[in-house]
C-alpha cells in the first residue's frame, strides 16, 4: 500500500482510539491485550519453460521478499449489560522484496504508474507498508443469542474449496507478489465493510447463525504493474508475477483499470448446524466482479481497458460427519452459481467500425465440489495421523455461445504437422472436471511435516490430460523459528484449452521460506 492510501485507514484507527478512551472513562473496564506475530524470508526461483521440459534448466530468481506482520488484540472488557465492545483488532504488514535490486536488469517497470489508485508501480511492489486490518466489535451476548457488529478494514471467508474459489468471492485476490504457497488470508485485499453476525438461541440439536455484509469498498483483483512503457512491445510487465498472467500478451499497451467504484457490495449467508454431525449454509452475494470481464483494446492507439461488471453469486456448501462403527470420515461439498462469469474468447472479436477488440463473454457458470477428509494411523508412514484430502471440482458454462466453438488454427503447423489445420476446439472447455488428492503427516515429534497435493484434469475431445504437482517440507527448528521448503509443477498437453495447461511451459517455482513467529 503507498502512503497516500493510509488516509482512511488512520482517520479509522483515531476513531477506533477515541472511541477507546470515551468508553474507558465511562466503564469499569479492565482491559487485556495480545500481541503475536512473524518475520519471515522467501525466496521464489521460476523455471521459466516449465518443469517437463528440462527440470529447472531456465531458473531464475523472481522473488526475495522479507516480511514484517504482526495483530494487535485488545480486549477492553467495557460492557453495559448484554453489550460490550468486545475486540479491537488491528494487523500490519510491511515488506521490501530485494530482487528488484539484485536483479534490477530483468525488471523494466516504472516506479509509479499514477493515473488512478490501482494502479501498482514499481514503488508498490518492491515495499510495502499496510495497516491490512482495522476493525472494531460490538458484540451482544443475552437471553435473544449472541451476536457482534464489525466495521472496519478486515477479511471474511465464505466456503472451502481447494482447487479453486467457489463461494469465496468477497476480498478480491492480490497476485502482485505471489502466487503459491501463501496463507490464503495473505493473498487477499482487505476491504472497508460492515459485518453484523448473530446465532439464534442453542436449542437442543438445531442452532442458526446469521452473517450479513455491506461493502462500498470496490477494489478490482491487483494484478501488479500492467502498463506498457510507449508503446514499446518489449517494455512493460515485467513484473515477475504478472508475466504468467492473462495480461502478459498485452506487452506494448497502455492498461487502465475502469472499476464502479460507485458501486457496492452486499451478501448474506445462513448457516444451520443440525444434529452433532451436519452443517449446512446457503449463501448469496451481489458483486463487482473483481477479475477482469471485460477487455476492449483500441488497437490504433495501443489502448486496453478492463472493466468491471456486476454480477450475482448464489451458493451453498454442507460438511456431514460420516461415522460407522469405528471408521470416521468428513464428507463435504459446495456450489456455486455466476449469473456474469468473464469466459475468455480464444480469439477476440473485432469491431470493424471502431477497431475495437473485445476478449470476454460473460455467462452464468455453476461450479460444484465434493470432498472426503479422513485421518489414517499409517504406521509405516509416521507415528502421527496421516491427513487425507480427496476432492472433485466441476465447473459448467451454462448459456453457450458459438463464439467459443470458434477454432484456433495452427498458423505455423508446429503443433498439427499441417498448416491451417485446427488445432484445439473451443468446445472441449464447457464443462471441466478436476481431481486432487492431498496429504500430510508429522515426523520427529512433529518437527517435521511433509505434505504434497497432486491434482489432474482429465482430457477430453482430443486435448490431453494436465496435472499439478505441489510437494512441500515444513522443519520447525526450534518453537518460533521454521523452514519451509515447496515446489509446484505443471505438467502434460500444454495445448489444452483448460485444466492446468497454461502453466505448464511458465510456471515450475521452488520456494524457500525461512521465518521466525511469536
Amino acid at each position: 500500500m503507498s502512503m497516500k492510501k493510509w488516509g482512511g485507514v488512520g482517520y479509522f484507527v483515531f476513531a477506533i482510539l477515541v472511541m477507546f478512551g470515551f468508553f474507558s472513562s465511562n466503564a469499569d473496564a479492565e482491559m487485556t491485550t495480545s500481541f503475536h506475530g512473524l518475520f519471515e524470508s522467501n525466496l521464489v526461483i521460476r523455471d521459466i519453460n516449465g518443469m517437463q521440459y528440462g527440470f529447472f534448466d531456465e531458473a531464475y530468481g523472481v522473488q526475495q521478499r522479507n516480511t514484517l506482520k504482526f495483530d494487535v488484540d485488545v480486549y477492553p472488557d467495557i460492557q453495559w449489560g448484554s453489550f460490550s465492545v468486545e475486540k479491537i483488532h488491528l494487523t500490519y504488514r510491511g515488506a521490501y522484496d530485494s530482487i528488484f535490486d539484485l536483479r534490477a536488469h530483468a525488471f523494466n517497470i516504472r516506479d509509479n504508474i499514477g493515473l488512478s489508485r490501482f494502479d501498482y508501480g514499481l514503488r508498490d511492489i518492491r515495499f510495502e507498508n499496510d495497516l491490512r486490518e482495522a476493525f472494531i466489535d460490538l458484540a451482544y451476548k443475552g437471553d435473544l443469542g449472541d451476536g457482534f457488529f464489525r466495521p472496519g478494514r478486515q477479511i471474511v471467508s465464505w466456503g472451502e474449496g481447494l482447487l479453486e474459489t467457489l463461494n469465496d468471492v468477497i476480498n478480491p485476490p492480490d497476485m502482485s507478489y505471489n502466487l503459491f504457497f501463501q496463507n490464503p488470508d495473505d493473498v487477499k485485499t482487505p476491504l472497508w465493510m460492515g459485518r453484523i453476525n448473530y446465532s439464534i438461541p442453542s436449542m437442543s440439536g438445531f442452532g442458526l447463525n446469521f452473517d450479513l455484509l455491506w461493502v462500498p469498498d470496490i477494489r478490482p483483483t491487483q494484478n501488479g504493474p500492467l502498463d506498457g512503457v510507449a508503446r514499446n512491445p518489449k517494455a512493460g510487465f515485467q513484473a515477475p508475477f504478472v508475466s504468467i498472467t492473462p495480461f502478459a500478451d498485452l506487452k506494448g499497451f497502455s492498461v487502465r483499470e475502469r472499476v464502479p467504484t460507485n458501486e457496492n457490495e452486499y451478501g448474506a449467508k445462513v448457516s444451520a448446524a443440525i444434529g452433532e454431525r451436519l452443517n449446512v449454509s446457503v449463501l448469496y452475494f451481489r458483486d463487482v466482479v473483481s477479475d477482469p470481464n471485460g477487455l476492449k483494446l483500441y488497437l490504433r492507439t495501443n489502448q486496453a481497458e478492463v472493466t468491471h461488471n456486476k454480477q450475482h453469486v448464489y451458493g451453498g456448501f454442507f460438511s456431514y460427519q460420516f461415522l460407522v462403527g469405528s471408521f470416521e470420515a468428513i464428507i463435504r461439498g459446495e456450489i456455486s452459481r455466476y449469473t456474469a462469469y468473464p469466459i475468455s474468447l480464444a480469439n477476440p472479436r473485432v469491431n470493424p467500425a471502431t477497431f475495437e477488440a473485445t476478449a470476454f463473454l460473460l455467462k452464468p457458470v455453476t461450479k460444484t465440489t465434493l470432498a472426503v477428509d479422513k485421518d489414517l494411523r499409517l504406521r509405516w508412514l509416521s507415528k502421527d495421523l496421516t491427513k487425507v484430502t480427496f476432492e472433485w471440482l466441476h465447473k459448467v458454462i451454462n448459456e453457450w455461445d458459438n463464439v467459443l466453438d470458434d477454432p484456433q488454427i495452427d498458423k505455423t503447423g508446429r503443433v498439427t504437422g499441417r498448416i491451417g489445420a485446427v488445432k484445439k476446439d473451443r468446445r472441449n472447455i464447457r464443462e471441466a472436471d478436476a481431481f486432487s488428492f492431498q496429504t500430510s503427516t508429522a515426523w520427529f515429534g512433529s518437527k517435521v511435516t511433509p505434505s504434497i497435493l497432486l491434482a489432474c484434469s482429465p482430457g477430453k475431445h482430443g486435448d490431453g490430460t494436465t496435472w499439478m504437482l505441489k510437494p512441500g517440507i515444513k522443519w520447525a527448528v526450534t518453537p518460533n523459528m521454521y523452514t519451509d521448503l515447496r515446489m509446484q509443477a505443471f505438467l502434460g498437453d500444454a495445448n489444452a484449452s483448460y485444466g492446468f495447461a497454461d502453466g505448464i511451459k511458465v510456471a515450475s517455482e521452488v520456494t524457500l521460506r525461512l521465518g521466525y513467529e511469536w
